[in-house]
């Protein structure tokens, strides 16, 4: 390994050919399901969303993996979290430790007053607790057709719902940072803007934001994404839903709607019930969010995370 060296990056100084490896490893080892290279080019480029660390592993002068760590939050308090994403390395040079010096560089980097978070395979969580990280919830992901969506949850209109140009980002970033615990505004800003994306916002008589759902166009013209989706009941995720499914099919633009949805039997049992017996569907991946320090979330109000691998 002596042509190998790691590289440490804040994620402004993440050049257009460090981003280019991001958008080849994160398509070739199946990311690409859960975001198109113009997604990762919007997040990874310009002002960044977070002010973490962005570690780069190079062998004979190509990349050949690399680990982000997201940073929400304030963490001179204890408040804040780093978000460990898209830990990838190419497959023909992985098992000779070089994913390893990439981990261990990123781990010395993290912000210890940060609570610290990653979405963990099932057969990795044993290896995660030896650093000290914890289980919280399943991560389950669904796809869902856009005519049942229509079908099953059509209902009243007194559920009023806007796009978010009509509410506003701020009142938005308000809302998920009750929800979530950590204020997530920069993130926020550049998730609702990704290319081919649209946000709706639900509000009761007095204005207050109630619910919002994200969702963004995928790799192919089969599904759109989901996520994030929150809210105060599952009846208003619902009602989002369905917006969401409508516009869909109004735009032709996808089949299916893909989300992935955190699940905690003692905290949130009845969402993935909900769509599980709603469908018939049975979730088609599963991940486990786990934690160093658990923030402040409210679970029962999560319906959809963002995506597996970016939070």
């Amino acid at each position: 390994m002596e042509n190998f060296v790691v590289q440490r990056k804040s994620p402004q100084e993440l050049s257009p050919e460090n981003i280019e490896t991001v958008k080849k490893l994160c398509l070739a080892q199946g990311f690409g399901a859960h975001a198109r290279p113009d997604d990762i080019s919007h997040l990874y480029s310009g002002p960044p969303f977070m002010g973490g660390v962005a570690v780069i592993g190079v062998l004979d002068g190509e990349r050949i993996g690399h680990v982000v760590a997201s940073k929400y939050g304030d963490s001179t308090n204890g408040g804040g979290v780093q978000y460990i994403a898209i830990f990838i390395v190419e497959k023909p040079q992985r098992g000779k430790g070089y994913g390893l010096k990439i981990w261990n560089a990123m781990w010395e980097t993290l912000d210890k007053n940060c609570s610290i978070s990653l979405d963990s395979v099932v057969n990795m969580i044993s290896k995660y607790e030896t650093m000290g990280l914890q289980p919280e919830w399943t991560n389950r992901e669904y796809i869902i057709p856009v005519s049942a969506i229509m079908q099953k949850y059509k209902m009243s209109k007194n559920i009023l719902v806007k796009p978010l140009n009509e509410v506003g980002l701020e009142k938005v970033v308000l809302y998920d940072t009750l929800i979530c615990g950590i204020p997530r505004n920069n993130f926020l800003e550049k998730w609702t803007t990704l290319p081919a994306s649209h946000t709706w916002v639900a509000t009761n008589e007095s204005g207050n934001v109630v619910g919002y759902i994200v969702m963004r166009q995928g790799v192919d013209k089969e599904d759109m994404l989901v996520g994030p989706l929150l809210s105060d009941s599952i009846q208003i995720a619902q009602k989002l839903l369905y917006i969401a499914a409508e516009a869909t099919d109004a735009q032709k633009s996808a089949e299916r709607l893909r989300m992935t949805m955190p699940v905690c039997e003692s905290e949130n049992p009845n969402a993935t019930h909900t769509i599980e017996n709603d469908f018939g569907t049975k979730a088609i991946l599963e991940t486990v969010r786990m934690y160093n320090k658990k923030p402040n979330y409210c679970l029962n109000k999560m319906f959809a995370i963002c995506s597996p691998g970016f939070g």
